[in-house]
């Protein structure tokens, strides 16, 4: 935390020396391990994204499911198929 308030606190003082505010963002150029922690959080967004559509696919499908029999018409249809088969 002390490095990005010296940072700020550095990039103000030459803001103020060249009259120019434009901040240095030259960290930003993807160099080795940017761009491998810039490939991990894509994948971990893939993942994510890929997880979410799952569960809301399963969600859906549950909800046109065919509602079970209640206990009771269950319990009459064994009934029934005992009484016929006597």
């Amino acid at each position: 935390m002390e490095t990005i308030k010296n940072w700020f606190q550095d990039w103000s003082d030459a803001c103020e020396y060249a009259n120019e505010c434009t901040p240095d963002l030259t960290f930003l150029t993807l160099a080795e391990p940017y761009a491998g922690l810039l490939w991990i959080a894509g994948g971990c967004f893939f993942l994510w994204a890929m997880n979410e559509a799952r569960i809301k696919a399963s969600r859906q499908s549950r909800h046109f499911k065919q509602q079970p029999e209640a206990p009771r018409r269950r319990l009459k249809r064994a009934l029934a198929g005992l009484r016929a088969a006597h």
